[in-house]
């Protein structure tokens, strides 16, 4: 009898010291703008596109090597920015379009105009929703049918 109350006692220890120890972190979030809100650096870009192919620049602001390191403040209600590494800083208007595997991150430079009266802008689309990381990918026509893409990792700062 003794040694199943101890067995038992370890047991409900142990069990309060990994649950204690453990970090919630939610991961395969919808896509809201609740989920994305927040302050974001892109910590990392790759390409899936033809090493030929050139790419002037992305969201008609800079090459899309210069976005690695920018800041993206996202308000939950659409307002926020943008600041590149060299200082640069563009306000956005941004909400999240679609649902599920479709969901996509859109966002409007304002350019000092409303976002109302500004009608072009950038969609990406988004994968692997994390409550402190997600993954933004823009489609690049190739020709022929083929489409590459450049791929962001947006990281939350803590």
């Amino acid at each position: 009898m003794k040694n199943k109350i101890q067995l038992w006692a370890s047991a409900l220890i142990l069990v309060i010291i990994i649950s204690c120890s453990t970090t919630k972190k939610s991961t395969n979030l919808s896509a809201t703008n609740g989920h994305l809100a927040g302050t974001y650096t892109i910590t990392d870009i790759q390409t899936d596109i033809p090493s030929d192919f050139k790419i002037t620049n992305a969201f008609d602001e800079a090459p899309y090597e210069n976005f690695k390191g920018s800041i993206w403040d996202l308000v939950r209600n659409g307002n926020g920015s943008f600041t590149l590494p060299n200082g640069t800083k563009e306000n956005i208007y941004w909400s999240v379009y679609g649902k599920g595997d479709d969901a996509q991150f859109q966002f409007k430079k304002l350019n000092g105009e409303k976002a109302r009266n500004v009608t072009e802008g950038y969609r990406l689309q988004l994968q692997n929703i994390s409550s402190d990381n997600f993954i933004a990918r823009t489609p690049i026509d190739l020709g022929n049918g083929k489409t590459g893409y450049i791929i962001y990792t947006f990281t939350k700062g803590k």
